[in-house]
């Protein structure tokens, strides 16, 4: 495990997958990180690359090629190399090979930053275009946090809170990928989201394309602990639990294939086109209070 401290914040990270599995305030003693407990999930902070859930039957056509890729691709069960960590700040990456080209046929370099700031936790992707055509690709995160965050209280006790008031609907899961059929979240005039199970279970995850807020709080009128979520340039954002004692937030670029996809990488929505040579960056920040 690589290990982060500052005055305010404690964290761990696993070079398999680059993923962090511990966040502690050391002023509360709260480890605000779900920790991958398989009862209800397994994983704490995954990174999705190089794409963002499933491909339509795990399968897609570039150039006339087939490939097969699971959900969330293989960056997340890829041991990153460690280039550098100096106590409040790790830089982990990985790079195409053989291995990766049979499943996603493009030449790249993906970096993740970690670093501390205070009581918040920055996180950065820089991808890298190595090859000599565009790359398509997607990339996303993942962290779970507990919910709740503190003995004596349940899940149903918490809301989002969003930055702005919102009306954008959700988008439902169908059987084979997203449906193209929305449903309702906010109640009118509302930046609120009470939390409750049936929010989630049959119908998973909720997921969002161009909200107007570009943050979020995950509070409880019965605590002073919580989280404040900035994914400011993410165009979807996924929120989902398995049901369990956990909260996922997901800033995306990019989104799952929907039902009536053709399987074609060109036109999957939500996919970003890299020029040759060129990086891509974007990062997302976790305020713990």
């Amino acid at each position: 495990m690589i290990h982060l401290k500052n005055d305010f914040l404690e964290i761990e990270i696993d070079p398999k997958g680059a993923e962090v599995k511990k966040i502690v305030h050391r002023h509360f003693h709260l480890n605000y990180l779900w920790n991958g407990d398989a009862t209800f999930w397994n994983r704490s902070s995954p990174v999705l690359f190089p794409i963002v859930g499933k491909v339509k039957d795990n399968t897609y056509t570039y150039q006339n090629n087939t490939y097969h890729l699971t959900q969330h691709g293989f960056a997340r069960d890829t041991t990153f190399i460690l280039e550098r960590a100096n106590g409040e700040q790790a830089v982990f990456f990985i790079s195409s090979n053989a291995e990766t080209q049979t499943v996603y046929p493009f030449q790249f370099r993906l970096y993740i930053i970690y670093t501390l700031s205070k009581a918040s936790l920055n996180v950065a992707y820089r991808i890298i275009n190595e090859g000599t055509d565009d790359m398509l690709f997607s990339i996303g995160a993942h962290p779970g946090f507990n919910c709740p965050l503190e003995p004596g209280l349940v899940f149903e006790d918490y809301q989002l809170v969003f930055e702005k008031k919102e009306q954008t609907p959700r988008l439902l899961v169908g059987t084979n990928g997203i449906s193209r059929r929305t449903e309702k979240v906010f109640a009118e005039d509302s930046k609120i989201i009470p939390l409750t199970y049936d929010l989630f279970g049959a119908k998973d995850a909720i997921i969002f394309k161009d909200l107007l807020s570009s943050y979020m709080t995950l509070m409880s009128a019965k605590s002073l602990h919580g989280l404040r979520f900035s994914f400011e340039g993410f165009p979807y954002m996924g929120i989902w639990t398995k049901p369990g004692p956990f909260l996922c937030i997901e800033p995306w670029y990019g989104i799952a294939d929907f039902e009536d996809a053709d399987g074609k990488l060109e036109h999957k929505e939500g996919l970003i086109c890299l020029s040759p040579a060129k990086t891509f960056e974007a990062d997302y920040t976790v305020e713990f209070f």
